[in-house]
C-alpha cells in the first residue's frame, strides 16, 4: 500500500512570531510539526511505501506533483483549524486528481468532528479521523489492522526529514522530539488534556532519536515538544540526562510552577536555552494551573542568570474575562517588554480563538487562515469591536514592527466581512458539555451535535 502523509499550509500563523506570514520565510522560526514523525513512523509500520510532503515550502503545485508522482493508494491530511482552509484545498483536488482513498485528521477534526461537524465540511469524499486517547488507532481506518503499539517502546523514523526538506531547508528549521502526550491540567480550551491519554518515551529510545538526528542532520539543538515536560519529575529527570549525555541544545514547555530552583540548575546544566510557559491570563479561571506576577517575574531573573529565556504565552479575550482586565495585561506585557525582562520576539500573545467547542462561543464566518490571529468569536457585534481593538492593541503595543503587515490582514479580514450578509457563521449549536467532563469526552462520540 502506497500512503502520503500531507501536511497542509497553515494560513497566517507560521512561525513563533508575529503569526501573519503567508509562507516561510524565515526557516529558523519553523518548528517541524511533531504529528508528522509519528505519522510517518506508523505509516512505515505497516508499510515501506510511505512519505510525507510539506505544503509550507515550495509552491502549491509543486507539491501537488510530488503528492501524484507516488500514486498513492491513500492520503491522510494532518491538519490544525488553522491549515483548514489548506486541507479543502487539497482535498477537492486530489478528488479530481487521483483515485486515492482520502482521510482527513489531526486537531481540526479531533476537536470538531462531533460537536461542531458543520466546520469540517469538504467538497470530496473522505473519511475524517479521530484520535481519542490512543495515537496509534488511526492505522486500523487506513490499513484495516491495528498492531498493539505503545508510545513508551515505539521507535519513530526520521528518515522522512532527509525524504521531504532539502538541505538547504534542513539547515533552518528546529528538530522537534516528543518525551511525553498528554497533559495533567485542564485548560478548558486546550486540546491535549481532553484527547490525549498520559504516556511516557523510554529513554533508550530518545537516546537513539537524539543520536539519529545529530548523526544524519546534524543537528545541534532539539525541541521537545511535549504538552508539559515537568508533568513527571522523575520522566523529566531521565530526559534531561539523556539529552545532557548528548551535547545538544535543547528548549521544552512547562508551566510556571514547574520551574522551582532546582529544576531551572538542572536545565541549565543540560544544556536547555530556552522553556515556553503558558502564561496565558494571570486572572482567568479557564487557566487550570497556577500563575502569578510576582512568581512570573521572580522566574524570568532566575532563569536569566543561568542563560535561559523564558519565553511566556499570552491570551487575550478568554471568555472569563472583562475588557479592562484584558487592557491591562496588554498593558502589563509591553512594560515587561520596556524593563527589560522578555525582549518582544520572546513572546506570544495572541486573541482567544475557540479551537475547543463550548456552547458560549459565537463564531464569525471567517476563513480558518484568520484563527489565532483575528477574532474568530464574539457574543455580539459590540463584543467583536472590543476583541478587534485588543487585536489592534496586541500588534500596536507588543510588535509594533508588523504595523504593516497587520493592517494588510485586518483589511482583508474586514473586506470578507463587510462583503457578507451577515458576520455569524450558521451552524448547529454545540451542546452544553461542563468544563470537567471535556477530558476525552469531545471525542468519544458519546455526546454529539
Amino acid at each position: 500500500m502506497r500512503v502520503v502523509i500531507i501536511f497542509p499550509h497553515v494560513g497566517y500563523c507560521t512561525g513563533w512570531r508575529p503569526h501573519l506570514a503567508t509562507e516561510v520565510k524565515n526557516g529558523s522560526t519553523y518548528h517541524i510539526a511533531q504529528a508528522l514523525t509519528y505519522l510517518y513512523s506508523i505509516a512505515r509500520h505497516y508499510t515501506p511505501d510511505a512519505w510525507v510532503v510539506d505544503f509550507n515550502f515550495g509552491t502549491y503545485e509543486e507539491n501537488m506533483r510530488r503528492v501524484l508522482d507516488h500514486r498513492p493508494d491513500a492520503v491522510l491530511i494532518s491538519s490544525t483549524v488553522n491549515s483548514y482552509d489548506s486541507t479543502r484545498q487539497i482535498a477537492l483536488d486530489m478528488s479530481r486528481r487521483s483515485p486515492a482513498k482520502l482521510f482527513v485528521g489531526g486537531p481540526a477534526v479531533s476537536s470538531n468532528h462531533f460537536l461542531r461537524p458543520d466546520l469540517l465540511k469538504l467538497e470530496a469524499d473522505c473519511e475524517f479521523v479521530v484520535t481519542n486517547r490512543d495515537i496509534f488507532a488511526w492505522a486500523k481506518q487506513v490499513f484495516g489492522r491495528a498492531d498493539d503499539l505503545k508510545f513508551r517502546t515505539f521507535r519513530p523514523d526520521n528518515s522522512w526529514i532527509g525524504e521531504t526538506y532539502a538541505p538547504e531547508v534542513r539547515d533552518k528549521i528546529r528538530y522537534t522530539v516528543v518525551t511525553s502526550i498528554g497533559c495533567t491540567y485542564k485548560c478548558t480550551f486546550c486540546l491535549n488534556p481532553m484527547v490525549y491519554k498520559i504516556n511516557y518515551k523510554d529513554p533508550e529510545i530518545l537516546r537513539d532519536e537524539v543520536r539519529y538526528l545529530q548523526t544524519e542532520y546534524g543537528a545541534d539543538a532539539v525541541s521537545v515538544a511535549d504538552p508539559f515536560f515537568f508533568m513527571r519529575q522523575q520522566h523529566a529527570d531521565e530526559m534531561m540526562d539523556v539529552l545532557s549525555e548528548a551535547g545538544i541544545a535543547w528548549s521544552q514547555q512547562t508551566c510556571l510552577v514547574t520551574l522551582t530552583d532546582e529544576n531551572l540548575d538542572r536545565m541549565a546544566e543540560t544544556g536547555c536555552h530556552s522553556v515556553l510557559v503558558g502564561i496565558e491570563n494571570f486572572t482567568s479561571k479557564e487557566i487550570n494551573k497556577p500563575v502569578e506576577v510576582e512568581s512570573f517575574e521572580d522566574r524570568l531573573q532566575y532563569a536569566a542568570a543561568r542563560g535561559i529565556s523564558i519565553k511566556p504565552s499570552f491570551i487575550s479575550g478568554l471568555l472569563d474575562i472583562d475588557y479592562e482586565a484584558d487592557l491591562g495585561q496588554i498593558d502589563y506585557i509591553r512594560s515587561i517588554i520596556s524593563r527589560g525582562l522578555v525582549p518582544n520576539y520572546h513572546i506570544q500573545s495572541n486573541i482567544y480563538t475557540p479551537y475547543i467547542p463550548d456552547a458560549r462561543d459565537r463564531l464569525l464566518d471567517i476563513p480558518f487562515r484568520f484563527w489565532g490571529v483575528m477574532p474568530v468569536t464574539a457574543q455580539d457585534e459590540d463584543h467583536w469591536k472590543r476583541n478587534l481593538h485588543l487585536c489592534d492593541m496586541i500588534y500596536e503595543s507588543v510588535f509594533p514592527e508588523t504595523a504593516q503587515r497587520y493592517q494588510e490582514v485586518r483589511a482583508e479580514y474586514l473586506d470578507i466581512l463587510d462583503r457578507q450578509e451577515t458576520m455569524w457563521l450558521s451552524h448547529r449549536p454545540v451542546p452544553p458539555v461542563p468544563p470537567e467532563k471535556r477530558i476525552h469526552l469531545l471525542t468519544s462520540g458519546k455526546v454529539r451535535v
